[in-house]
C-alpha cells in the first residue's frame, strides 16, 4: 500500500468546503504529496498542473495583467525572465519540460504565434504530445480523452455555426482528420472516440452552464472507470486530483454544486478504502 494514501485520506475531512471558500485546495494537495510519493510518481502528478503554468506563461508573453495562478508548478520568479528575450538566454530552464522550453524559444523567434489564441493552441498541442509519450497508461488514456473531447466540441460548434474550425483543432491524428473530412453525424468516430454519442447529446443542451457541468461529470465518471481496479496506486492519486480540479472549479462557478461535488468526492474515497487499525481518517497515523 502506498504511504501517499495514508496522507490523502487523513486530509479528506478538510475537502468539504465551508460556504464559498475552500479549506483544502489542489495546490495544498500537490504540496502534501511532495513528501508522500516517490519522485517518479510525484512527477506524474505535476504533469496535470502544467496547464496552469501555460496560462501564467501566456499572460507574461502577452502582457496581460491577470492574477498569478499559484496552481502552476513554477513561480512567477521562475517564469517571468522567460518572457524577456535577453533574460531567457541566461535563465535556469533545467526543470522546465522540454516542450515548454521549445515554446519559449518559438515565442522569441520569427515564427512566434501572432495571437494569444494561436499561442495557446500551439502550447496545448505540444502539451498533449508530451503526455502521449508518457509510459503511464492512465496518463495516456486521460490525455486522449481530454484531447478528443476538446476537438469534437470544437468541430460540433464549427459545424453548427458554419465556421472554418479546422485550424482550431489541437494536434494532428486520426480523430482530427475525421473531424475535418467527415459529414456524418458522429464524424465516423464511434469506434475511435467511445464517448462520442455522449458528447453529441451534451452539445445539444441549450444552457451553457448545464453543458459544462455535464462535461465535468462525464470526465469524473471516466477517471473513476479507468482506475476502478487500481488499488492504492499512483493512478488513484491522479484520478483524485482530476476530481479535485473539477470540484474546485465548481465551488467558484456554483458554490452549491461545488459543495455537492466535494461531499461526493469525500464520501466515495472514504467508503472505498480500507485502512489498518492504526490509522484514522481524522488524524492519520496514531502515535
Amino acid at each position: 500500500m502506498s504511504k501517499g494514501y495514508y496522507y490523502l485520506v487523513a486530509g479528506l475531512p478538510d475537502l468539504v468546503p465551508e460556504e464559498k471558500k475552500l479549506s483544502f485546495t489542489s495546490t495544498d494537495f500537490r504540496d502534501m504529496m511532495a513528501d508522500e510519493l516517490t519522485n517518479k510518481d510525484y512527477a506524474l502528478l505535476k504533469l496535470f498542473y502544467l496547464p496552469f503554468d501555460h496560462e501564467n506563461l501566456l499572460n507574461l508573453f502577452f502582457e496581460e495583467d491577470k492574477e498569478w495562478d499559484s496552481r502552476g508548478n513554477f513561480s512567477k520568479e521562475e517564469l517571468e525572465p522567460l518572457a524577456d528575450r535577453k533574460l531567457a538566454q541566461s535563465a535556469d530552464t533545467e526543470e522546465l519540460p522540454h516542450y515548454l522550453y521549445e515554446f519559449v524559444l518559438t515565442m522569441h523567434g520569427e515564427d512566434a504565434p501572432g495571437s494569444r489564441v494561436e499561442a495557446a493552441r500551439q502550447l496545448s498541442a505540444e502539451y498533449y504530445e508530451h503526455l502521449h509519450q508518457n509510459s503511464n497508461t492512465f496518463v495516456r488514456q486521460l490525455t486522449k480523452y481530454q484531447q478528443d473531447t476538446a476537438n469534437v466540441l470544437t468541430a460540433l460548434n464549427g459545424r453548427k455555426h458554419e465556421l472554418q474550425f479546422e485550424q482550431a483543432l489541437i494536434g494532428n491524428n486520426e480523430v482530427t482528420e475525421a473531424l475535418k473530412k467527415s459529414r456524418s453525424r458522429d464524424f465516423g468516430l464511434k469506434s475511435e472516440v467511445e464517448h462520442i454519442e455522449d458528447l453529441l447529446q451534451i452539445f445539444e443542451m441549450d444552457n451553457i452552464t448545464d453543458r459544462e457541468l455535464k462535461l465535468d461529470i462525464q470526465k469524473w465518471h471516466f477517471v473513476e472507470e479507468e482506475t476502478f481496479f487500481n488499488y492504492f496506486t499512483i493512478e488513484k492519486v491522479l484520478a483524485f486530483v482530476q476530481k479535485l480540479f473539477i470540484a474546485e472549479r465548481w465551488i467558484n462557478l456554483d458554490p452549491e454544486k461545488g459543495r455537492e461535488m466535494f461531499e461526493k468526492l469525500f464520501s466515495e474515497l472514504k467508503s472505498g478504502f480500507e485502512f489498518p487499525e492504526e490509522y484514522t481518517l481524522t488524524y492519520g497515523k496514531k502515535r
